[in-house]
């Protein structure tokens, strides 16, 4: 037996414990897009953007966003355009690399920081499965 004194208590929770157990927020995984995202004209942006900006809108992070989170969202699009854009300038490359990743940090783009933030994505519920229309010939048969 290691230690003196009396065992901790099951359910007293230590601070130095990960939170990571509690969910601050706890979000539905997304089947369509989100409906308060502000309209944006993609024409100007190239497809690789435009794709971008389409799995932002799915992912499900995006339907607790507030309109400041979608200010940065545009901004982001503007720079990851810029980025795939730019081919000769590696310098302007890497800039571009790393404000856009603090944004996507900030905006919980990756799941280490939607765990930090205390994010959890609940996973889509199951569509039941519809009846048998035909029932199976086969069954109880061994």
């Amino acid at each position: 037996m290691a230690g003196n004194g009396p065992t901790p208590k099951d359910e007293r929770r230590r601070r130095n414990e990960s939170r990571r157990d509690a969910a601050a927020v706890e979000i539905e995984a997304l089947t369509a897009g989100v409906a308060d995202a502000p309209e944006i004209d993609l024409s100007r942006l190239s497809v690789r953007t435009q794709e971008y900006y389409a799995a932002i809108l799915r992912s499900p992070q995006a339907a607790v966003y507030q309109p400041t989170d979608w200010m940065r969202v545009r901004d982001l699009l503007t720079l990851k355009d810029l980025f795939y854009r730019n081919e000769g300038d590696p310098v302007l490359i890497l800039k571009l690399a790393a404000e856009i990743r603090q944004l996507e940090d900030r905006l919980l783009f990756g799941q280490k920081e939607r765990a930090s933030a205390g994010v959890r994505v609940k996973p889509p519920m199951k569509a039941e499965e519809p009846e048998e229309s035909e029932p199976d010939p086969f069954a109880g048969m061994d």
